[in-house]
């Protein structure tokens, strides 16, 4: 009896917990957010898969009554084509092509988070060029501004293209539709995001008076966002429209979703929350910043896996950004 008669797979039923990924001496299965993909080649049907699966996705059947076509309806998930009517001539039908399959592979997740670092690297050291510090203040802000669209409209044009070039979906690569879409999975994901706001800032707050009591927190104020944006009021407008809705999402898109899912179906579950929310936290070049953002990349990765989508992990990014922003803005129209 072949391996690939004795499994069952039913990906809509899989709760991603990774269990089957340890269980598998011969590392012959991967799981992504609408597939349950097994090696064949490897496989040698120990069935040790079967035993730690407890959401029924994956089962063991003891016949080889489904053929090759019904099996791979259950890989994808998606429902086997109906057969024509009794009396009706079979007309060839034209499927389109599913969108709803795209995974991201390790290798283009790492490919996207070195172009990211590269841009980033490149942003910075040009903001901080001889150049632009020459520049009169009322030139230098817009242009600042500008290189910073630009870092953000980069990652979103090469995040497009690695979508697109496998025919895929912007939307249904990050779960951006199509997901928790009930009034009562609404509540809950605005739920979690407040729980994950309120916990995330409050360990954020008590590290800052933990460092402060140990004198290891570093001098930074308002400028880190006013030497940007400069403090007039068109500049902060923009400081909010760039830091607490642009700068979030294409955060979300890049760290918990091209990441996350890549490292995801190599690694298991808690594993890549952990490893993305590291290089999450190292992304941001500061070590006194190391432990919250750490914390806060755990809170966004397991939010946007527990949630199938990153409208939640998106909005609670925003949320923590925006507390900052307003504090810088309450400063300056203060002091």
């Amino acid at each position: 009896m072949s391996p690939q008669a004795r499994l069952l797979l039913t990906p809509r039923m899989c709760d991603r917990c990774g269990r089957c990924l340890s269980a598998c001496p011969l590392n012959a299965l991967r799981v992504g957010r609408s597939y349950i993909m097994v090696d064949w080649v490897r496989c040698n049907g120990c069935n040790k898969c079967v035993a730690v699966c407890d959401s029924g996705a994956i089962k063991a059947i003891g016949s080889a009554s489904q053929t090759p076509r019904a099996r791979s309806s259950a890989y994808a998930g998606s429902t086997a084509a109906k057969q024509p009517a009794a009396g009706r001539s079979a007309k060839p039908v034209k499927r389109k092509r599913e969108r709803d399959r795209f995974e991201w592979s390790l290798l283009e997740a790492l490919a996207m988070l070195s172009v990211t670092f590269s841009a980033f690297m490149a942003k910075e050291a040009l903001t901080a060029s001889a150049t632009l510090r020459a520049m009169p203040t009322e030139v230098l802000v817009p242009v600042r501004i500008v290189v910073l669209a630009a870092y953000y409209v980069l990652q979103l044009a090469l995040l497009r293209w690695l979508i697109y070039r496998r025919d895929g979906s912007f939307t249904e690569a990050f779960g951006l539709a199509g997901a928790n879409t009930t009034t009562a999975e609404k509540f809950r994901s605005a739920w979690l995001v407040l729980v994950g706001l309120l916990g995330t800032r409050a360990i954020a707050t008590g590290y800052g008076l933990v460092t402060r009591e140990l004198g290891l927190t570093p001098q930074v104020g308002a400028d880190t966002v006013t030497r940007v944006f400069g403090t007039a009021p068109g500049g902060l407008i923009l400081a909010v429209l760039m830091l607490v809705f642009v700068g979030p999402f294409v955060e979300e898109l890049v760290f918990r979703g091209a990441l996350l899912r890549g490292l995801e179906a190599r690694l298991g579950v808690w594993p890549a929350i952990v490893v993305q929310a590291l290089l999450f936290a190292a992304f941001h070049r500061s070590w006194w910043l190391l432990f919250p953002m750490t914390v806060l990349g755990i809170a966004l990765g397991w939010l946007a896996h527990e949630r199938r989508g990153l409208w939640p992990a998106i909005a609670l990014h925003s949320l923590y950004n925006a507390l900052s922003v307003a504090a810088v803005v309450w400063v300056v129209f203060s002091g």
